[in-house]
C-alpha cells in the first residue's frame, strides 16, 4: 500500500517532514515511531541533497506490520564501504547520517538504481510494534 510518493530538493525538506508525519500518523504508528520515521526520512533526504545530486524521490508504504521509507537519487552513488554500520568518530562528518538511520530504523538496505548507472536507493523500515 503506497502512502506517499514525492520528488524533493532542498527547498522541500521542511514540507517533506510534515508529509511523512501525516502519512505515518494515518497508518497508526505510535507517536515515538512517527518521530523515528520522520527523522529517518529527513536524514536520508538531506543526504540526497548534500551528496546525491541535490534532488531525489521519497516513497512510503505500509506492509507486514511496518512502514517502509525509500529514498533514491541520481547522484554519484554511496562510496564502497560507507554503510552506516560503524559509529563515526567524534567530530567526523563521514557516515553519521547513515549511522543514525541504522540506529533508529528496524532495518535498512542500501542499493543502487537498477535502471541507470548512477544513483543510490536506501530503504529503511520502521516497525509498528517496537
Amino acid at each position: 500500500m503506497l502512502l506517499l510518493e514525492l520528488l524533493f530538493a532542498e527547498a522541500d525538506l521542511v514540507s517533506l517532514r510534515s508529509a511523512v508525519a501525516a502519512h505515518a500518523d494515518a497508518v497508526g504508528l505510535r507517536a515515538e515511531r512517527v518521530d523515528a520515521l520522520v527523522f529517518v526520512a529527513y536524514e536520508l533526504a538531506t543526504n540526497v541533497v548534500r551528496h546525491g545530486g541535490g534532488s531525489g524521490e521519497l516513497a512510503l508504504w505500509a506492509a507486514a506490520g511496518a512502514v517502509y521509507c525509500r529514498v533514491s537519487d541520481e547522484g554519484p552513488g554511496i562510496p564502497p564501504g560507507v554503510d552506516g554500520r560503524k559509529q563515526p568518530e567524534p567530530g567526523s562528518a563521514d557516515s553519521r547520517g547513515l549511522w543514525l538511520v541504522r540506529t533508529l530504523a528496524d532495518g535498512m538496505h542500501i542499493g543502487t538504481r537498477i535502471s541507470e548507472s548512477r544513483g543510490s536507493v536506501v530503504t529503511a523500515m520502521i516497525s509498528r510494534d517496537r
